[in-house]
Order: structure tokens, then C-alpha cells, then sequence
């Protein structure tokens, strides 16, 4: 079996999210660093499943014993007895899928995707503090996920041990029901941030796109034989101010673009569409399924917390508010993240209305817009709806009319 490897810096940035993964069984993989080289290598054992295991079994268990266990005399209304039925089974349904998808079905994918964007990076000719900033945002990104999650579940769970001190069965039944609901938010800041690292790519792209509609120079990207960056001093000469911009096919002069650099620029941007082909095939299922918990669980908090306030108002709506959020940075981050890949084409557009070019970059640049209007850069949800943020919209005016026919039927 092919081990995967990819570079050491982004495997210290997904760090964190890897080892909360790991616990919660949706990370069925190791790493071996390889310190001489400054890389990382993937490493799978039958070991690896021993958290997941564990966890599929709690959840095929727990799963019949928390709807049997459930009591419809402990609800004011049948409405919101039946609400939380529909929220437990999605919540319970959605985390199965995704440990068995992500974890056994898909396990190899999460690495190839690293793998894919560690190679997109041997290409691009980032500066070391291009490298770094990009780097420091996901790290940023994956730490401000990580410490909410634990601050709401953890005090959400306190509170709720603390109500059934004398029942320690119903305190790790109550331990186990909170479980579903990390899984899926882990998957989301999985999905989250491989979106965010692609989208970072696409910036970095458009920023040497628009240099070279400003009349300055990125020097062509130089790779050795194993398809690595140029040396650290070689990164320092960044940009050339030119008087004029000048494509040009031939020749290695130094302030002039080559068609051979546009060509590589292609090649970069067919690899980031098979990158985001290979996202939506990967997350594709589990998103589905956690957007439609999400969504079950948002109707039925805001509604238990809006009828129900002096009681469990406060715990319900801090759920419901928590999955709002989190519905909302997935379809944010998908959208900025289509948008910059859309961006793309306009610079592109105005690079060929500039007329100074020569023949040869010229057919060069329209393949190139021609290839960018082909490779749509678009996230589903399993192809039954895109994630933006006219989603986002949409989904809340549908959530106020349930909430208000269910007030209605109280």
C-alpha cells in the first residue's frame, strides 16, 4: 500500500485537528516523521481503528438505548417530543455515517488531499513569510474551532452531570449523547479547513495574476528534479518592476513572462479543481448528513428554548445559536472560497484586453480563461445543493416558518 507523503509544515498546522480527530475516531491513520527530509509520511495499521471501532460500536449501541430510554411524559408537548426523536436519529445517523465514510470507506482521501495541495505548493514559488502567513491563518482557524467546541460541550455537560449526581448510569449516558454531536462538528472543521487551504492557493494565484496586470513580474517558478522550491535565497528576488508588461514564448529574460509560465499556471489550476473534485467526492455524504442534523437540531432548540425558557430555554438556545454558526462559517468559507476561484477568469479577461502580448501567450491565456470557465470551483453537499451563502438565507426563512407553525401548534 502507497504511503503518502507530504510536507512537514502542514502536517504541524493540522496538528491540533488531528489529534481531536484521532480521539473521536475519525482519523484512522498515523504519522512518520522523517526529519532529514522535512517531510511526513502516512502510515496505516490495523491499530489505527481502535478509536473508531470503539466509537462505532457506542454509537450502533447507544443509539436504540437513547430513543428507547426516552420518556414522552418528560415533554410539555408531543411536538417537542417528537422534534427531539427526529433530532436524536439525525444526530446519531449523520455521526455513523461519517466515521464509517471518513474513517473506513474514505481514509486514504483526507491524506491525498494533503498530498495533492503539498505538491500545488512545490510549484507555487511562495516567500518563506507568504509560506508562514498562510500557515499561521489555518493554524488560527483550527484553534478557534477547537477551543469553543470544548468550552459549550464541556460546560454544557457539567451542568448536566451535575443534575444527576445520584445516577451514575444516566452520567455516562448523557457522556455518550453529547459524543454525536463533536463528531460532527469535526467534520465540518475538517471540510472547513482543507476549503480554507485551497482557497489560500487561489488567493496566492490571483495576487500573481494581478502582478502581471500591474506591470510587475513574479520570476518563474524554478523546480529541480524532485519537484521542489528553489533555495531560500533564490525566494528573496521576488518582484521586477518593468515599465511595460511583455509576454513572450522565448527566451529567459529577466522582467518578461514566457508562455511557459503560463502553461505552468494551468497546470496549477487543474491540479486545485482535482483537489476540490476530490473534497466534494470525500465529504460529500457526511456534510449532507451533518447539514441535515444541524438543521433538525436548530429547529428543535430554538423552538424547546423559545416555549420553554425559564426550564431548558438557556442550554436549547445555545445549541441551536452553536449549530446556526457553524452552519454559517460552512457556507461562508465555501463561498469566499468559490468566489476567489471565480476571480480568477476577470484577471485573466483583463490580462487579454491589454493587447501587448504575443501570439503565442495570447492563445496561451485564452486556453487558460477557457480552462477556468470549464473547471467551475463549486462545494456540495453531494451534489444536492451547493454550499453558499444564498443557502445560508434560504435555510433561515425556512427555519422561522417551521419554528412559527410549531408555535402556533402548541
Amino acid at each position: 500500500m502507497k504511503k503518502l507523503e507530504f510536507r512537514n509544515g502542514i502536517y504541524t498546522v493540522l496538528r491540533p485537528l488531528y489529534y481531536v480527530c484521532k480521539v473521536f475516531g475519525l482519523a484512522s491513520y498515523s504519522y512518520v516523521a522523517d526529519r532529514r527530509n522535512n517531510r511526513v509520511k502516512s502510515d496505516y495499521g490495523y491499530l489505527n481503528y481502535i478509536f473508531t471501532v470503539i466509537w462505532l460500536i457506542l454509537f450502533t449501541v447507544g443509539f436504540p438505548v437513547h430513543i428507547l430510554e426516552l420518556d414522552d411524559n418528560a415533554f410539555r408537548s408531543n411536538i417537542t417530543f417528537i422534534a427531539f426523536i427526529l433530532y436524536v436519529i439525525s444526530s446519531y445517523t449523520s455521526s455513523i455515517v461519517a466515521v464509517v465514510w471518513v474513517s473506513i470507506i474514505k481514509r486514504r482521501r483526507f491524506l491525498e488531499i494533503i498530498e495533492n495541495i503539498s505538491e500545488v505548493d512545490n510549484k507555487l514559488r511562495c516567500t518563506l513569510q507568504e509560506e508562514t502567513y498562510m500557515n499561521r491563518n489555518v493554524m488560527f482557524n483550527i484553534i478557534s474551532e477547537i477551543i469553543p467546541l470544548t468550552f459549550i460541550q464541556c460546560t454544557v455537560m457539567i451542568y448536566n452531570i451535575s443534575l444527576m449526581e445520584s445516577e451514575p448510569y444516566y452520567i455516562i449516558d448523557v457522556i455518550i449523547s453529547y459524543v454525536p454531536g463533536i463528531c460532527n462538528a469535526l467534520i465540518l472543521f475538517q471540510f472547513v479547513n482543507l476549503v480554507f487551504m485551497v482557497k489560500q492557493r487561489y488567493s496566492y494565484l490571483n495576487n500573481r495574476l494581478t502582478y502581471w496586470l500591474n506591470g510587475k513580474f513574479n520570476r518563474p517558478t524554478c523546480l529541480n528534479k524532485e519537484n521542489e522550491r528553489c533555495s531560500q535565497s533564490d525566494r528573496a528576488v521576488h518582484n521586477v518592476n518593468v515599465t511595460s508588461l511583455c509576454l513572450s514564448s522565448v527566451g529567459n529574460v529577466e522582467g518578461t513572462l514566457r508562455q511557459t509560465d503560463i502553461h505552468l499556471l494551468r497546470q496549477i489550476y487543474s491540479e486545485l479543481y482535482d483537489i476540490t473534485c476530490l473534497i466534494n467526492n470525500t465529504y460529500g455524504i457526511p456534510i449532507l448528513a451533518t447539514v441535515c442534523s444541524m438543521l433538525t437540531g436548530v429547529v428543535f432548540s430554538l423552538y424547546e428554548g423559545l416555549t420553554y425558557f425559564n426550564e431548558w430555554g438557556r442550554e436549547s438556545l445555545t445549541y441551536g445559536l452553536t449549530f446556526m454558526v457553524l452552519f454559517f462559517k460552512v457556507t461562508f468559507f465555501c463561498h469566499t472560497a468559490t468566489n476567489e476561484a471565480r476571480s480568477s477568469r476577470i484577471v485573466v479577461e483583463k490580462l487579454l484586453l491589454e493587447g501587448n502580448c504575443r501570439k503565442e501567450c495570447i492563445e496561451e491565456l485564452k486556453m487558460l480563461s477557457l480552462q477556468l470557465q470549464a473547471m467551475t470551483n463549486e462545494y456540495t453537499a453531494c451534489g444536492f445543493f451547493s454550499l453558499n451563502l444564498s443557502l445560508f438565507t434560504s435555510v433561515v426563512g425556512v427555519i422561522a416558518s417551521y419554528i412559527v407553525i410549531l408555535v402556533q401548534n402548541k
